[in-house]
């Protein structure tokens, strides 16, 4: 019945059982071989049952309080009484503990479960109370390597199903703040002393409350105390499309409860759950508080660890709530269901796909609410970088299911597609074929994001050391072959709202967000991508939901009160133009209105942006709403070149009222004389086609500032990007002539044209004190070196030639047939080297 007490820290070996314990007490079962991860474990179920309550089961004598506790070999011993305090309780491989229909407690350090843990069934769930406490008389145990105050389930099975209830739904009704009623939009089973999650519509995360029930009349629910703050319920509809702001409410009560014991609130060392070897795990209806152990690898709240496929399996119907450390982990184990959980008040990332290799995941209709970072203050540290900005959902592999889930009140990113280049961590040692950044998307739809800093992220994947770094998602039929065809990711019906920084943000190529709907976010949408854009979607800038004065209050027109989560005189943009090819289209757009505080507009470009833009960057289709303001391009930083070179193409002529126009902020272009200045846009609006210009010094000397000027002496200086400060770039116009003149010296330098058709011309001239050698389109060969000729004969030429004098060098850069741009290579020695 007794085994010794168990004190020694065993680790975790690549196949991930125990073979020993280092200071010679037994452990608690001895491990079985090991097997492909995901084999159910091979043991005999227990057929002879037998109650708790009887000392026969253990042989005359029952567990006595903080015994460590063995259940009997190949018996199913029936859980009918509640009994003490254990120290732990060990269930060996074909032996079983079911806990009986009635009102239950059990109370241990740890349980490691061999064989079957069992309270209910998934067709028959428990409709009593049972709940399970872990304790920590003993600190500083370390079961199997599997931590303290655990539930360790080791080649072994748990079943917990609780009474099915309604997870979560949405108000009906704005709920004011010092109102003590919720209108909800379905009628919920909740009863009095119900504990509730009730969402933040503001920018605040802080502003989602924790409630109790009083009493529940239809779709009416009477609270226990009034409210502290307002939660809308709004739906808006515009071209087809809807914004639904109506703050979600979650039950955070269940009748099975996993928690640890009071004294983890002071100590964060909350109870933790974890499935490993040759298990299987189907967890329904069960409520987690205190758990998860804070700043503690591999401690969390559900655990489902190198688990390898597990198609059986799943985490559905629970709660979450006062975690100190993630909410459901998902490590090295694939095919998993997570679905229909609600979380609140969890700290750094809560949903957590952990390495890169973890695929075929079904995340849907979750809603996680109250993500912290961890505060320093309060002495939490993060377990990971990244979760200095906490996320409801870290998905490291795009091919999963993510659906119908919500994010609500995030101090970090709804959605984080943290993609690493292979799978980290444990998933490195066979990941090497596996490439995350390359794999097509499985599914993201119908998913929505409110109060967090940016409501989807698809960027900034982590490195293995735990940092992150900016992320190029390109996805394609064999992941192994970057040059294989590609295959588009759509991410689809994404609601975003009240997000202080962005609704979404995109890096990479053939990316294509549509159908969604992005409101009252700092900026709706960026593209730091190629080939992808904004497709069917509604954007819209400030609605009527214009939050509560707190900790962001400005004083506006009038004296009148503006909550805002921005600096004053940010500029809000729904789509803004950055890297490219990008584009919007077939989009609505409305109530962007620029007033007292700052600046409003439809689109806009990446502000404080020192890289280079794409000129064919377009809008089309779109449906302008209101009135609402279409442009605004602030003035440039005076050390971002990207800011000096904003500009987009209308495509067919809903943003200006004619085809092919193009909107620039550029000092450089926008006096031209068939261009007309739009002071409201702080913008020119000109015919003409456009390209990038841009030179580097290949030696990487520091040549900058460069001064570029064109023919009618209008100028900008260049400063360069800040990888190295040796390449510059900007927007000009075709047909037209341009002066590059560098402050430093060169010995070799590149330039050139890009994002143009065949036959395009741009002719440039640079200081040359001394005649260089020239070689068109980048190969170092006498075949490509340009001939000289007198500039009068240069408009002539193909750009095969050049002319020098004076101590210019002027160049006509030609894009030759087959082409989309022209480079040429300037030297001071024979041979560029």
């Amino acid at each position: 019945m007794r085994q010794a007490h168990l004190r020694c820290a065993l680790p975790l070996l690549t196949a991930l059982l125990l073979t020993g314990c280092t200071d010679g007490s037994a452990p608690p079962s001895a491990p079985t071989p090991p097997t492909a991860p995901g084999t159910p474990a091979p043991s005999t179920p227990a057929t002879q049952s037998a109650n708790w309550s009887d000392p026969a089961t253990w042989g005359g004598t029952l567990p006595a309080a903080g015994a460590d506790v063995t259940l009997p070999a190949g018996k199913r011993v029936v859980l009918d009484v509640s009994p003490p305090a254990l120290g732990g309780l060990t269930i060996p491989a074909g032996s079983a503990l079911e806990f009986g229909r009635q009102d239950l407690t059990l109370s241990a350090e740890w349980l490691m479960v061999h064989g079957e843990l069992r309270i209910g069934t998934e067709a028959r769930p428990f409709t009593q109370h049972a709940r399970i406490t872990l304790t920590d008389a003993r600190p500083g145990e370390d079961v199997m390597g599997m931590g303290d105050r655990v539930i360790a389930v080791m080649d072994g099975t748990l079943e917990l199903h609780g009474a099915p209830r309604l997870p979560w739904t949405r108000l009906a009704q704005t709920a004011q703040a010092g109102s003590s009623t919720l209108t909800l939009e379905a009628a919920p089973d909740w009863v009095g002393g119900d504990t509730l999650t009730l969402a933040t519509t503001d920018f605040n995360a802080a502003q989602t409350e924790q409630v109790v029930v009083q009493r529940v009349s239809g779709n009416t629910v009477t609270l226990a105390t009034p409210l502290k703050y307002t939660h809308w319920a709004q739906d808006t509809t515009h071209a087809g499309l809807t914004l639904s702001e109506r703050a979600e409410v979650g039950l955070l009560t269940r009748n099975i409860v996993i928690a640890a014991s009071e004294d983890a609130s002071a100590t964060g060392l909350g109870a933790n759950t974890m499935v490993m070897g040759r298990s299987e795990a189907r967890v329904q209806g069960v409520e987690f508080t205190r758990v998860g152990q804070r700043g503690v690898l591999r401690r969390y709240p559900m655990h489902f660890h190198q688990l390898g496929s597990q198609p059986n399996s799943y985490f559905k119907g629970n709660s979450v709530h006062a975690s100190f450390n993630r909410c459901v982990t998902v490590h090295g184990t694939r095919d998993l269901r997570v679905q229909d959980n609600v979380t609140y008040n969890t700290l750094g990332h809560c949903i957590f796909l952990e390495d890169g290799d973890e695929t075929g995941t079904t995340i849907t209709g979750n809603l996680v609410t109250l993500v912290r970072r961890p505060d320093s203050k309060k002495g939490e540290t993060a377990l990971l970088p990244s979760d200095a900005r906490a996320a409801a959902y870290w998905i490291t592999n795009p091919a999963n299911t993510v659906s119908g889930n919500i994010a609500a009140g995030v101090q970090g990113v709804g959605f984080w597609y943290a993609l690493p280049e292979h799978p980290t961590g444990l998933g490195a040692a066979h990941g090497a074929d596996i490439w995350p950044r390359r794999t097509p998307l499985g599914t993201f739809d119908r998913n929505v994001a409110h109060g967090t800093d940016r409501g989807l992220d698809v960027d900034n994947g982590p490195r293995p050391d735990g940092t992150t770094q900016a992320t190029w998602y390109a996805p394609v039929t064999t992941p192994a072959d970057p040059k294989s065809a590609p295959v588009p990711a759509h991410f689809t019906r994404l609601t975003a709202y009240k997000n202080r920084n962005h609704g979404a943000w995109l890096r990479g190529q053939d990316l294509t967000l549509s159908g969604s709907v992005l409101a009252d976010n700092g900026v709706g949408v960026t593209f730091a991508a190629h080939r992808s854009g904004l497709d069917g979607s509604l954007l819209l800038g400030e609605t009527a939901n214009l939050g509560q004065p707190d900790s962001w209050e400005a004083k506006g027109e009038g004296g009148r009160s503006l909550p805002r989560p921005w600096d004053a005189g940010f500029p809000i943009r729904g789509f803004q133009f950055y890297d490219g090819l990008v584009t919007v289209r077939g989009t609505a757009l409305g109530a962007f209105t620029p007033n007292a505080v700052r600046p409003a507009s439809g689109l806009g470009y990446l502000t404080a942006n020192a890289f280079a833009l794409n000129p064919q960057n377009a809008a089309s289709g779109l449906t302008w709403l209101d009135g609402s303001a279409r442009v605004y391009l602030p003035a440039p930083n005076p050390d971002k070149d990207g800011d000096k070179a904003a500009t987009f193409r209308d495509a067919d002529g809903t943003v200006t009222g004619t085809a092919g126009l193009t909107v620039t902020g550029s000092a450089l272009l926008r006096g031209a004389p068939d261009c007309t200045f739009n002071a409201a846009w702080n913008a020119g609006v000109c015919a003409g086609e456009y390209a990038r210009l841009w030179l580097e010094d290949v030696q990487g000397g520091k040549i900058g500032p460069v001064l570029t000027t064109n023919a009618r002496g209008d100028a900008v200086s260049l400063t360069g990007t800040p990888d190295a400060f040796r390449s510059f770039s900007t927007t000009v116009r075709l047909g037209e002539a341009y002066t590059a003149t560098p402050m430093g010296s060169s010995t070799h330098l590149r330039l050139g044209f890009t994002d143009r058709r065949p036959g395009d011309t741009l002719t440039l001239t640079l200081p040359a004190a001394t005649e260089p050698a020239l070689y068109r389109d980048w190969w170092v060969d006498e075949r490509n070196r340009l001939k000289k000729v007198a500039l009068g004969s240069l408009g002539a030429t193909t750009g095969d030639s050049y002319a020098w004098e004076n101590g210019q060098l002027t160049l006509k850069l030609v894009v030759k047939a087959g082409a989309t741009s022209a480079t040429v290579d300037v030297c001071t020695t024979a041979l560029c080297k």
